[in-house]
């Protein structure tokens, strides 16, 4: 594993983009303790305390272009192998790329293409940020309560550095599985569903629909019933799961 650290920069994964486009080879890994300008999906800000694992992975798979998408499950499912070997944490995952654990967030992943070369992507960067040590405090107000570490699951100790080295491999062999056999990896990503049978809320284009979560479909999307039984397949957009604290708060 060739391994860039650094105490503090803006994100990784622009680090790591840098270094993709410079030629730098599959499996590069740029790893940080502290990120001020950490990106996560749909353009919002990934907050990236001190006491978090933060790191960014080169990729140069060999897919057909209709499977790319499909890395972000790929790595949620590399990812929650790694920390069950680890520290004997089972996360869920929450399509499409969050990591959770006792209805909170514990970590992210956000995927950035390269440019096309050949109608294919040149590379691709996997980001990772996992709460390990970084406890609700250090988040702003409106997230706390909504995030966990990995610190406040009754997990071993562990360091960030230490878990990094297992973590890259696990997601590597996982994205391997990607192109070995498909359907299984989909299928242990489905034992993992978080959403599956929850309430929701799917947002997209200014239109919130309130749904229920009905499982992932083979191309990747997230398949949804709305509240008059119609289903729909999603690609993007937010889905947010309706956790029984949000009822509550609501109400009252």
């Amino acid at each position: 594993m060739q391994l860039h650290h650094f105490a503090v920069v803006d994100s990784t994964s622009s680090i790591a983009l840098d270094l993709a486009r410079q030629g730098a080879a599959q499996g590069t890994v740029v790893h940080a303790d502290q990120q001020t300008g950490g990106r996560g999906q749909n353009g919002r800000q990934f907050c990236s305390p001190p006491g978090g694992l933060y790191f960014s992975v080169i990729l140069r798979p060999e897919l057909e272009l209709v499977d790319f998408p499909l890395l972000t499950l790929a790595a949620g499912v590399g990812l929650c192998r790694g920390l069950m070997a680890a520290v004997s944490v089972q996360p869920l995952l929450k399509w499409p790329n969050d990591l959770y654990f006792a209805d909170k967030k514990l970590g992210g992943i956000l995927t950035e293409s390269g440019p096309l070369r050949a109608g294919l992507p040149e590379f691709v960067v996997v980001g990772v940020g996992i709460n390990v040590a970084a406890l609700s405090q250090g988040f702003p107000p409106e997230l706390r309560g909504r995030i966990i570490a990995l610190a406040e699951t009754g997990a071993a100790a562990a360091n960030p550095a230490a878990l990094l080295p297992g973590l890259v491999e696990d997601l590597l062999a996982a994205t391997e599985r990607l192109k070995e056999d498909k359907a299984d990896l989909l299928a242990e990503w489905r034992q993992r569903d978080y959403l599956l049978n929850r309430p929701l809320e799917y947002c997209s284009q200014d239109k919130v629909i309130p749904a229920v979560g009905a499982g992932l479909a083979e191309d990747g999307r997230y398949v949804i019933i709305d509240r008059c039984g119609r289903e729909q397949r999603v690609m993007a957009g937010d889905v947010s799961p309706i956790r029984a604290e949000d009822i509550n708060t609501t109400l009252n």
